[in-house]
């Protein structure tokens, strides 16, 4: 489609609109040719609406007839439009019957007139928009990507509140900036006009699910909403006007790819197959989430976290991550845990990974995380010395940064020895012996926000899974962000994947999934994507600013 220019966007589309005689239909028809729309009129009887007055808008209309409650009628007059104007972007759905159980009470009205209007209206909205996604999935299967503006607004049919939410639940599955939409009945003028709006991705792409009468209730539904004044009598203390809680989403991706089997998960009893599983991490699911990423308009808002033997063997799939806008993190050379290494042996890799990181990027990295979160007080060290921000491997706290700690090792139990021997708690902080790191920032990380220990089996790593539902793991990562979002303040929400996982065929969709859900939250104004290194600088200034006053 061409770049449009106009407030909605919505020149050159393809709109079939259902029910297109009548007053309400004619208005949409006109509406949608005047935004410069291809227009596919359908109804049961062939006709020429009024609105069209010129060749121009003659060229842009398509009339179909059919039976909107015939499934294979349905199928056909889609299939139709498709050929005249190719794929459909939008579709309008307005019922075939006026509301006409509104015109008796109840205990006056006929069975026939109930039937008649509730199967209209409900079997013809729901065959109309099972056929539009349906050809819908053909057509992006054949070109290959989403289709521009996938919309869906139904109008006057109350009877199909329950299909509007359940097609709003899964739609997103199908193309991720696709919504539905409602508008209830009213003049025929003010219908259209919101009808329009509400199909255009441009104005209201943050909108969905909604039933609303006209562009000014929409505007009002999407104002914050304030406290109610008190009235004057009332004694009680009014409500305060608190500020939104923002929750700062911090998605990570460790390319671990092969490295991960020669460092962390080297075991005697590796084989091809395993080294094999690395491959496809790099070569498959890394192209992979830099698509799914960049679909979701979010590539250029997550860190990923990449060994130097990843950068290095797969320069071609390490370069589309880092023209992704994406910030890189440091995570080994070959996925390295700190209690394998000498301080020395830390070091070496530590220089040589930046090295590596600042060729890549053109600048110095900030932010590191241990591979397997296997870092030790000799790594922070090294992260100080060599000014690093951030690091991402531990979770003191799981919603909200902390400064790096300075703690002495723990020494394990030795029960030869008499208990007064371990009895003993932790030693406190003085002020000679800070217990922080100040200003080295902590992001939390651990297991349960991570892909890869309950959804890829690993052979010889004990708590692997791998044949967890997908579902599960989505849902018990929207309670924690529910649960987080009700009680906790200003928090973090980490979100962390591997191409080796979530690069996989079965994973790789419910991350989409999920990612669009929160993208969701981030329309209403309650979460901001961020990169690690802005987490932390903001966590940083923040602190900077209490201390302060």
């Amino acid at each position: 489609m061409a770049t449009s220019w106009s407030f909605l966007g919505l020149e050159g589309l393809h709109v079939f609109i259902a029910g297109a005689p009548g007053g309400i239909g004619e208005r949409l028809v006109g509406e949608f040719l005047n935004q410069g729309c291809k227009v596919t009129a359908h109804d049961l009887h062939p006709y020429i609406p009024d609105s069209v007055t010129n060749s121009d808008r003659h060229s842009r209309l398509n009339i179909v007839t059919g039976t909107a409650t015939d499934e294979q009628s349905i199928q056909s007059s889609i299939s139709q439009a498709t050929k005249c104007f190719g794929p459909i972007n939008i579709l309008i759905a307005n019922a075939g019957i006026t509301d006409e159980r509104n015109d008796y009470p109840v205990w006056d009205m006929p069975l026939d007139v109930w039937e008649k209007t509730s199967q209209v209206n409900a079997r013809e909205t729901f065959l109309t928009i099972k056929h539009f996604l349906r050809a819908a999935k053909t057509a992006q299967l054949s070109l290959g990507k989403e289709l521009d503006n996938l919309a869906i607004v139904v109008v006057g049919s109350q009877i199909s509140d329950g299909l509007i939410q359940g097609v709003k639940n899964n739609i997103s599955q199908l193309n991720s900036k696709a919504r539905i939409n409602a508008v209830a009945l009213d003049d025929p003028g003010n219908i259209a006009r919101t009808t329009s709006f509400l199909a255009s991705n441009r104005a209201a792409g943050h909108i969905t699910s909604q039933c609303s009468r006209s562009i000014e209730e929409i505007n009002q539904q999407n104002k914050p909403k304030t406290p109610q004044t008190q009235p004057e009598q009332s004694t009680s203390i009014p409500p305060t006007l608190t500020k939104r809680n923002k929750i700062r989403v911090a998605i990570s991706i460790d390319l671990d790819a092969v490295s991960g089997w020669l460092g962390t998960g080297y075991h005697p009893d590796n084989v091809l197959a395993d080294y094999s599983a690395g491959f496809f991490a790099a070569k498959v699911g890394v192209p992979r989430l830099v698509r799914m990423l960049q679909k979701l308009h979010l590539a250029d808002r997550c860190t990923w976290f990449i060994p130097g033997h990843s950068a290095e063997s797969f320069p071609d799939e390490v370069d589309q991550v880092v023209k992704s806008g994406a910030e890189i993190g440091l995570h080994g050379y070959a996925h390295e845990g700190a209690y394998q290494l000498t301080v020395e042996q830390e070091r070496d890799i530590l220089v040589k990974c930046i090295a590596i990181a600042t060729k890549l990027t053109g600048k110095r990295p900030v932010g590191y995380r241990a591979p397997l979160y296997q870092l030790r007080e000799s790594t922070l060290d090294l992260l100080e010395e060599h000014n690093f921000e951030y690091d991402a491997s531990l979770t003191d706290h799981d919603s909200h940064p902390f400064f790096a700690p300075r703690r002495p090792p723990l020494k394990p139990i030795d029960y030869s020895l008499p208990a007064s021997s371990w009895m003993h708690p932790l030693p406190p902080s003085t002020p000679s012996n800070p217990q922080d790191r100040r200003p080295l920032v902590c992001i939390p990380c651990n297991y349960y926000m991570e892909d890869m220990t309950p959804m890829q089996f690993l052979p010889h790593v004990h708590n692997s899974q791998g044949y967890t539902d997908t579902r599960l793991i989505e849902n018990m990562w929207k309670d924690r962000f529910l649960w987080i979002r009700e009680n906790e303040v200003e928090p973090v929400f980490p979100v962390l994947m591997h191409p080796d996982t979530s690069g996989m065929a079965h994973v790789i969709g419910m991350m989409e999934r999920f990612l669009g859900w929160l993208r969701e939250w981030e329309g209403a104004g309650e979460v901001e994507f961020c990169q690690s290194g802005e987490v932390a600088r903001w966590w940083r200034e923040k602190q900077s600013s209490t201390s302060s006053t």
